[in-house]
């Protein structure tokens, strides 16, 4: 063989050679890809779950809050409830009587049909 022959060989050689690591850098990247795709998709997937976690903290946190509030609000309402039976109640005989006066045709005194549970400086 001659040294054109064995350059042209070397050449061709060295073309292959170029050929072949143009194919294993191609699938590197396509490796490369696919796995910055796979982790991209666990990264999106811990993000939701860390926002979904701290949106059930949130809302847990909110609605206790809220049954507080509610059960507050529950006792109050109650406590309210309560003063004015006991109002009803310790008025009502006297209503009765005052009525009962009306309809005789007897004298009520103003002080007698205002609520015993105000004092003068409220009215």
């Amino acid at each position: 063989m001659s040294a054109v022959e064995d350059i042209i060989n070397a050449l061709s050689e060295l073309e292959n050679d170029i050929d072949n690591l143009n194919a294993k850098a191609e699938e590197m990247r396509r490796h490369l890809m696919t796995y910055s795709n796979e982790e991209i998709e666990k990264l999106k997937q811990q993000v939701i779950n860390a926002a979904n976690d701290e949106a059930k903290r949130i809302m847990e946190i909110a609605k206790s809050e809220a049954e507080q509030e509610s059960s507050m609000t529950s006792k109050e309402t109650d406590k309210t409830l309560s003063d004015i039976k006991k109002n009803i109640d310790s008025s009502f005989n006297k209503a009765v009587e005052n009525i009962v006066k009306i309809i005789l045709g007897e004298p009520v005194s103003s002080t007698s049909i205002t609520n015993p549970n105000i004092t003068n400086k409220q009215v």
